[in-house]
């Protein structure tokens, strides 16, 4: 036996193991019992079978309640229990299925449908408690496919199919039985049954579906057709049985009055009822009528969202758990109507369990996960969970944390910011942890005595439980009337206090079982219309103790008490009460009737009391319609309105009804009635019609009144929300009824100036409302007035928000139509302020928590449109100026109210994130939020702006104080700061449409302070996703959308990133951030094409264009150095001037300019970085002409282009020079300009006057590189420049050139000038000190300067040359040492003071001093030999060539002169090691590249070092852009080579060789001197050897020079090999002939013939020998006259032998490499690289993309690192 535990002794933990313990036995009783039932199941032993089943259901498990059955108790015995119960109920069905097979063949159809349909109950109730079989699953589908039963069928298939709700822990892993993705085997079966029955009824639409169309064309394995019926032994209907589901729906529409409602909603399906009732009102007179075939069949829509707004899948409702499961009929039971609860944390939601709860997973099936239950989840699902379980015990059993405390003082820093800035003003937004949720259940009311700031506890509950309908009310106003219509015909006793407000009626609560009875009772449209009617203005007093046969709304009270109903319901319920009220009297007819025959008044019974409320409630409804066609007919003539009398005449009869009804009532001992809510609401609507019958008094409504407020005294108010006349029913209404009374006269001209329809004049309803609202505007007044609006101030003290609202309303829409804006800005805040203040209000504090609750979220949403257009007026700052201290306090106030409201939000919203709160997942939820989010921003922005004119007024100050200096300013932007940090942190500052970010970003920067750049740095980073000074600041991701940066806000940025930019060097802006900021600018304004420019832009663009391609006139290069030249621009105005007045085009130019001119060269400049810096500096001089910098680097930017092109290619110098010019003549015209513009404008500050020394500089150094090679003074021509000119004396027009040309000398001069200049503030630059010294030097030829001068400009250029442990200027020391040299070589200087003079190196220091020229060539040697050590890296050449010269010219020294210019070729390739130093002039290598070459092919040539000299030329011809003049280079080099060759080769040899031998001889003997060398090998035949390199040298040459001397050469060659070859060859054939039995004989006839002869001429006659063998063969014919060998026959032959040969790949490299590399490794200034240079593997590597043959191409440049330029 189970124990029993009295109720009102408190178990303790034993009782508890008891329970268990008597559980554990249950449940092995019943194990036992099932375990029989399975035995005679299996035995077949029906009808023992069948008793055992029965008794095991009659076991006590089975009897727990239903709730216990599925969700098991917390109890360790509570995992097996629903199992037992599902095997149990499975399997009796089971039984059901095998005793009916076994009979099946006897049975009637009527039985087999019996048990089958058992069966299948029997299954549902097992599917209920596991619905993870999908086996049962199939099997219940096949026994609803015999019932024909499509529906069901249905219904369980798509539940097999269903794997996200039903069985997701069976299917998923225990009955899974393939992987990868595959479907189960059991999921295709149900899914070809489930297109069978769609295809059988006829919904092609499910059909068409991708599921089943993947089934097409498919069919199942005949294998498998078995398996698709689970019960093939039952019979199943035809298809002719079953109707189509079309054919189903006509003949139930045939049946029913069919009405289709269009929403899911009261008040629809009240509308549609409405709309099938009859015209006349025959039918009503009898509410029991019988059904008829007219009777009605409601057909709802379905809800699609209903899963989604009631609760999930996996979280049952306590609802849901209440319900009995073995009850699968009450699943479509709806929950009834009930008030909202707050009991729990997370929001419950009110509306019924959707039919998809009882899809669950197993996990909700009450299945124990504890240790010691048996659960039914994996081993690592459980461990998974006991591991969470103990890291959230062990995490909340320790101490806060760091980042909670670092959280907590954040969201403290806004608040106490907002305290130090309104303290002074009394006003404060209290306490972050105040606004938090308390989540401790124990501690979650203790602020419930905290009656002040009770609407935080009712916003943190509407959070919490929130629904759709919060959301309705704020999203679309559900329940909220307008302030006009709230407050219209309020002269006709509708002026209210507090219109007391319920929670909004779920638009379908309970609908759908009120609809289900009705269809089931087969009602007519009238009794359906009574029914509805009844259902929502009667109470329902049998629900708590018995079913009605209709399920009632509500229970305990009426809806019309409990619920605010939409405006469209309250239509239609007055609309029904309209059809219905013959029906609904005679009902009441009939109750009071009934009430007459009982003889015991103590016998009124509760229906009773439901009658007599509903009675009351119909006429409340009445009186509504009364009061609301008397304000539609305002102001005309009511009396004779026969509509309106007839509603005065039905609220008296109806109010006569109720008092015949309330007759009936218990009475006490003095016959008086009690005092409830029900004889109240009597009492009350008898004064309403007192004042609507117009027969009685003031006086007598008056005295109504006052005997209501003493009956109400002490009474809690009673609410009518849905009632117009009488929402409410207190004390505080009833003084303000009577307040009301004594003032209607005055309040009828209110009304009157606030009506609809009113035609007074804007002024006029000022001056009333001012009067009301602001007396102090008013003075002054009489007595009578003053009695009046004493009287007027009482009454609106206590009248409801909504009316002060709809006041405020009417005076702001008066002031907008005069204009007045300031005043619109004012009401608007006193709106706000209203609104505000009514959740601080006694009445809001004292009301219930529903009604508390709606008009916080009225209040909300109207806040939210005020704030709107609030922020709109305060944008201009006169508007806000306007307004007195006092409404910048009040309104300041009421928003920090708000304020707190929304930031209790934002901290719900952590806490949300933080997973210690759930939010709603419902749409309006989110919907709501975002609202709630942007009213926050618009808060801030609007306290923001009214806060900053409280401090320009000095408010808050002390008497006779004042601001100090930028003390605003930080108190301002402080609070931006903070706020800026608050919504950032959350992603709101980028709501409501920027307007914060707008807001600081305007306000930062009218402080322009620098100590707030990191803050106005975040705003542009946020506003416009620009990052600036990231390598400073760091920046948070606010998660903002970027706004687009338009001109203003670009043009008001500009200065600030310019200011950024000054304080970062030029280098470093292209790599910073900033740059990226800056190229924004740029975008954003745009730079125009110069014909697209404005004009006067363009003609700017013109002039200057114009002026860049003049010649450089000598008048006006030196008339720049006194500010004389200028050029025709045109003064600009506007933004552009603007722009280029910031420098924000120059500063562009010059990044792109500083990038290619100072960052480490590495390859050639990017041409579009050029243009684009040319771009920006033109664009700045058409907007600035005068800018002497602009100019100034504009030159430089020509000069890049035109250094650059010099040098890493002598392709510009050598073949487009001319281009070089015109860059050349740009960058000084460009610097001319630079320098007259600067004497002009320039300022005299130390960076401009530093700048302006640098200008000179570049200005001299380009002036003297233009007058000295490689561009040798070719800008200066005027060539191409010549003009007409208008001749004198007759000598009429004529052409000459423009001007004269400025010469060498002179240039040298104007380069010294500026040099000269540069000194003026450059006197520490130790290049004006050099360039000096060199000009001075190259005028020194022309006797100006005295040597020592010179030199001491080289010597101060050494002094001030920074001198570092890795890196040596060589330039000066390497310019004095030769330069001292040329002196003494001239005999200008002595050996004594050149030495002395070159004591000031440090490279001459250990060296003794001479006194004699030739010691002196010495010791110039050994300085040099001293700089060239320290050259660690061999960039400089220039002291070795200085060296070979001086010991070739001044020593005769030829072969240490060729040693030490061989120390400049490169050992591999035999090519120039010169490189372009650091600080040497661009081109400049190129030409030392020439002078070396052309040097060291003279010392060649002297030397005779042909081996050498052959791997020059290879290297020279290949290198054709490697060197500057290169045609003329590898003439020099040709012709000595040619020279070379020559030696040994008398001149005109051919002539002496071939002058007496015929053509047909040499035609013979030649063919067998080609036999005869190619049989030869390698050095055997020196000629041959000889005639091979001359003609590797015209190959080599390629027709580029034009000397004949080598085609002489190749014939004398030629002519060599013959003299030394030909006569052993005619020898041998001589003796062969004459011995042809000779060994050396048979050896040639055992050689290979050789080649035939070309066909001789028909008038050739016989092949001759020549005339030196003295002998002729007899055997031939005599010859004819002889032809005579040419020249070009000659050179044909050399070339085809030598071609013959180097087709033979056992002698092309050996012949070709053999003497270069036998005379190169005994060559002193080579080594063994060099000789693998010159071998024929590696010659074949052509350095020049071409013909090989001609030697014409483009030259590889990637094997000459060495004579390219490098920095």
């Amino acid at each position: 036996m189970a124990s029993f535990t009295p109720l009102n002794v408190i178990p303790d933990s034993d009782s508890e193991c008891e329970v268990d313990n008597t559980q554990e036995i249950q449940i092995e009783e019943a194990l036992k019992l099932y375990q029989q039932a399975l035995r005679l199941h299996t035995d077949r032993q029906w009808e023992e079978a069948q008793k055992a089943y029965d008794e095991l259901f009659e076991s006590e498990i089975f009897h727990l309640d239903v709730e216990e059955q599925v969700l098991g108790r917390t109890s360790n015995v509570a995992s097996s229990l629903p199992l037992v119960h599902y095997l149990s109920f499975k399997n009796q069905g089971t039984f059901k299925l095998d005793r009916l097979k076994a009979t099946i063949s006897t049975e009637e159809k009527s039985d087999v449908q019996s048990a089958v349909t058992q069966a299948l109950e029997w299954f549902a109730t097992a599917l209920d408690r596991d619905a993870g079989d999908v086996g049962l699953w199939r099997q219940s589908a096949q026994l609803a496919i015999v019932l024909s039963s499509a529906r069901l069928a249905r219904f369980t298939l798509e539940s097999v199919l269903d794997h996200e709700t039903v069985g997701v822990d069976a299917s998923k892993d225990a009955l899974s039985l393939v992987a990868g993705g595959n479907p189960n085997p059991e999921d295709h079966l149900a899914l070809l049954q489930l297109r069978k029955i769609l295809e059988t009824i006829g919904d092609t639409l499910s059909l068409s579906s991708e599921r089943f169309m993947s089934l097409e064309g498919k069919k199942l394995n005949k294998k498998f057709l078995k398996f698709l019926n689970p019960i093939p032994w039952l019979p199943v209907p035809s298809d002719e049985e079953q109707s189509p589901l079309s054919a189903m729906l006509e003949q139930f529409s045939e049946r029913r009055n069919m009405i289709n409602v269009s929403t899911r909603t009261w008040a629809a399906v009240g509308r549609a009822i409405l709309d099938v009732l009859p015209g006349d009102d025959d039918d009503i007179e009898d509410i029991a009528l019988p059904p008829h075939s007219g009777v009605l069949q409601i057909q709802l829509p379905y809800d699609s969202e209903e899963n989604s707004r009631d609760t999930s899948p996996d979280q049952p409702s306590p609802e849901d758990a209440a319900k009995s499961e073995n009850a699968p009929a009450d699943d479509n039971e709806d929950v009834a109507m009930t008030d909202a609860s707050v009991a729990v944390i997370v929001a419950s939601d009110r509306r019924r369990s959707s039919s998809a709860n009882r899809k669950r997973k197993s996990t909700s099936m009450g299945v124990d996960t504890s240790e010691s239950g048996r659960s039914r989840l994996s081993k690592r699902q459980r461990d998974k969970k006991a591991a969470d379980a103990a890291a959230a015990e062990a995490a909340a059993s320790t101490p806060e944390s760091k980042a909670k405390v670092r959280q907590d003082t954040q969201d403290e820093k806004l608040f106490n910011t907002v305290d130090d800035c309104f303290s002074s003003f009394g006003l404060s937004l209290g306490t972050a942890s105040a606004l938090k949720i308390n989540f401790n259940p124990d501690a979650m009311y203790a602020n419930d005595g905290e009656k002040s700031d009770l609407y935080l506890e009712d916003f943190k509950t509407i959070l919490q439980t929130w629904d759709d309908d919060k959301g309705n009310v704020i999203l679309y106003g559900d329940g909220i009337q307008s302030p006009a219509e709230a407050a219209q015909g309020m002269s006709f006793l509708d002026l209210e206090a507090n219109i007391p407000n319920r929670p909004l009626l779920v638009a379908d609560e309970g609908l759908r079982k009120w609809v289900k009875g009705i269809n089931l009772r087969g009602l007519g449209a009238s009794q359906a219309t009574f029914e509805w009617l009844k259902t929502l203005c009667r109470r329902d007093v049998d629900s708590r103790n018995k079913k009605s046969k209709i399920q009632t709304l509500s229970s305990g009270t009426s809806s019309w008490t409990k619920h605010n109903w939409p405006d469209f319901l309250k239509t239609t319920v007055l609309a029904a009460a309209d059809k219905c009220e013959a029906a609904c009297f005679q009902y009441f007819k009939d109750v009071i009737e009934e009430l007459e025959t009982r003889s015991d008044l103590d016998n009124f019974t509760l229906e009773d009391y439901a009658d007599v409320e509903f009675a009351e409630t119909v006429l409340e409804l009445y009186l509504d319609d009364l009061a609301a066609t008397e304000r539609n007919r305002s102001g005309s003539d009511n009396i004779c309105d026969p509509e309106l009398i007839v509603r005065r005449q039905r609220a008296k009869r109806w109010w006569y009804l109720v008092g015949d009804l309330m007759h009936h009532r218990p009475r006490d001992s003095d016959g008086q009635l009690e005092e409830d809510q029900l004889t109240l609401r009597y009492l009350w609507a008898t004064s309403v019609i007192a004042g609507f019958s117009g027969e009685l008094s003031r006086e007598f409504r008056l005295e109504c009144f006052e005997d209501l407020k003493t009956l109400l005294t002490d009474k809690p108010p009673i609410d009518l929300p849905n009632s117009g006349v009488m929402p409410e029913i207190s004390a505080a209404r009833a003084e303000r009824e009577i307040s009301k009374l004594k003032t209607v006269d005055f309040f009828s001209t209110i009304f009157a100036a606030t009506s609809e329809t009113n035609e007074r004049s804007p002024e006029e309803v000022i001056d009333i409302l001012e009067a009301v609202l602001d007396p102090g505007a008013v003075l002054p007044y009489d007595e009578e007035e003053e009695r009046i609006l004493h009287e007027i101030g009482r009454f609106l003290d206590g009248s409801s928000a909504m009316f002060k609202l709809h006041l405020w309303e009417k005076l702001r829409v008066a002031y907008e139509k005069v204009g007045d804006y300031p005043r619109v800005l004012s009401c608007t805040l006193k709106c706000i302020q209203v609104v505000m203040g009514e959740l601080k209000s006694r009445t809001y504090v004292d009301s219930s928590q529903d009604h508390r609750l709606f008009v916080l979220l009225r209040s909300l949403r109207l806040v939210k449109s005020m704030m709107s257009s609030a922020l709109t007026l305060a944008k201009d700052e006169r508007n806000v100026a306007a307004l007195s201290g006092q409404e910048l306090t009040d309104a300041v106030g009421s928003i920090l109210l708000l304020l707190r409201i929304l930031h209790c939000y934002t901290f719900w919203e952590s806490a949300v994130m933080k997973g210690e709160a759930k939010a709603s997942d419902l749409h309006s939820y989110r919907l709501v939020v975002m609202k709630l989010r942007e009213l926050l921003v618009q808060c801030w922005i609007m306290t923001y702006r009214l806060y900053a004119s409280m401090l320009e007024r000095g408010m808050g100050l002390e008497k006779d104080s004042s601001w100090m200096e930028g003390e605003k300013e930080e108190k301002l932007a402080g609070l931006l700061r903070d706020v800026h940090e608050e919504l950032g942190a959350r992603h709101y500052c980028k709501l409501a449409n920027q307007q914060f970010l707008r807001l600081m970003f305007d306000e930062l920067l009218r402080f322009n302070n620098p100590d707030y750049d990191s803050d106005f740095l975040q705003v542009i980073h946020c506003r416009f996703h620009l990052t600036l000074c990231a390598d400073q600041w760091y920046f948070f991701d606010h998660k903002t959308i970027a706004e687009p940066l338009d001109k203003i806000s670009a043009f008001r940025l500009v200065d600030f990133i310019m200011s950024q930019a000054t304080k970062k060097k030029i280098l470093q802006l292209q790599k910073s951030d900033l740059k990226t900021g800056l190229d924004k600018l740029v975008e954003v304004f745009g730079i125009p094409r110069a014909e697209l420019s404005p004009p006067r832009i363009a003609h700017n663009y013109g002039v200057i264009e114009s002026y860049l391609v003049t010649t450089l006139n000598p008048l006006r290069m030196f008339g720049c150095l006194k500010g004389e030249l200028d050029i025709s621009t045109v003064e600009i105005s506007g933004e552009r001037k603007q722009l280029a007045s910031k420098g924000l085009f120059f500063l562009q130019g010059k990044i792109s300019l500083f990038q290619m001119k100072h960052n480490k060269k590495i390859g050639s400049v990017r041409l579009e970085e050029l243009e684009a810096a040319l771009r920006y500096l033109k664009h700045d001089l058409a907007c600035n002409p005068d800018s002497w910098e602009t100019w100034y680097r504009l030159g430089q930017a020509y000069e890049v282009r035109l250094e650059d092109a010099q040098t890493w290619s002598a392709e510009f110098l050598n073949t487009r020079k001319q281009e070089l010019v015109v860059f050349e003549r740009m960058t000084i015209l460009s610097y001319m300009m630079a320098v007259s513009q600067a004497i002009r404008y320039a300022d005299d500050s130390p960076e401009t006057r530093k700048t302006i020394s640098e200008l000179y500089t570049d200005f001299g150094y380009r002036i003297y590189s233009s007058s000295r090679p490689p561009m040798g003074h070719q800008c200066f021509l005027t060539e191409g420049y010549d003009r007409y000119f208008s001749g004198r004396d007759g000598q009429g027009m004529y052409l000459g050139s423009p001007h004269k040309e400025m010469s060498p000398e002179n240039a040298l001069r104007y380069a010294l000038e500026l040099f000269k200049r540069a000194l003026d503030d450059g006197a520490d630059n130790w290049k004006n000190h050099y360039m000096i010294g060199k000009c001075m030097a190259k005028l020194s030829t022309y006797r100006e300067y005295e040597p020592e001068g010179t030199l001491q400009c080289f010597v101060d250029a050494i002094k001030l040359c920074p001198e570092k442990s890795n890196e040596t200027i060589f330039e000066p020391h390497h310019k004095l040492i030769s330069s001292t040299t040329k002196f003494v070589l001239q005999d200008r200087l002595s050996p004594e003071a050149a030495c002395e003079i070159l004591g000031s190196s440090r490279f001459s220091k250990g060296i003794e001093p001479v006194t004699t020229r030739e010691d002196f060539i010495l010791f110039a040697t050994e300085v040099l030999k001293k700089i060239r050590a320290a050259d660690k890296q061999k960039w400089h050449h220039r002291m070795t060539y200085r060296i070979a010269r001086l010991r070739y010219e001044e020593l005769q020294d030829v072969a240490s002169a060729r040693a030490e210019m061989g120390s400049l070729f490169s050992s591999k390739a035999a090519q120039l090691a010169i490189w372009k130093p650091e600080h040497e002039r661009p081109g400049r290598h190129f030409v030392f590249g020439r002078d070396y070459t052309l040097f060291y092919t003279e010392l060649l040539e002297e030397t005779q070092d042909r081996q050498t000299l052959e791997a020059l030329a290879k290297r020279v011809r290949r290198v054709i852009h490697g060197m500057f003049q290169h045609n003329e280079v590898w003439g020099t080099v040709f012709t000595k080579y040619i020279n070379v060759l020559r030696a040994g080769i008398p001149y005109r040899l051919d002539d002496e060789v071939f002058r007496d031998l015929s053509f047909d001889e040499f035609t013979t003997y030649s063919q067998k001197l080609d036999s005869h060398c190619n049989g030869l090998k390698d050095s055997q035949s020196p000629a041959l050897d000889h005639l091979r390199e001359v003609f590797e040298l015209r190959k080599l040459n390629g027709g580029l020079a034009k000397n004949p001397a080598i085609d002489d050469l190749l014939a004398d060659s030629y002519a060599k090999l013959w003299q030394e070859q030909v006569p052993a060859i005619m020898e041998a054939e001589n003796e062969k002939q004459h011995n042809p039995m000779s060994l050396k004989n048979m050896m040639f006839d055992a050689a290979p013939p050789p080649a035939p002869p070309p066909a001789a001429p028909a008038s050739s006659g016989a092949i001759g020998c020549p005339a030196e063998a003295g002998k002729m063969d007899l055997d031939l014919p005599l010859r004819g006259k002889m032809t005579r060998v040419t020249r070009r026959e000659l050179i044909s032959k050399a070339t085809n032998l030598c071609k013959e040969m180097n087709q033979q790949p056992n002698t092309i490299g050996a012949t070709k490499s053999g003497s270069a590399v036998s005379n190169v490794e005994h060559n002193p200034a080579s080594d063994d690289g060099y000789a693998a240079a010159a071998s024929g593997a590696e010659m074949t590597t052509s350095m020049v993309s071409g013909d090989e043959g001609t030697g014409e191409g483009v030259a590889d440049y990637s094997i000459l690192p060495n004579i390219t330029g490098r920095e």
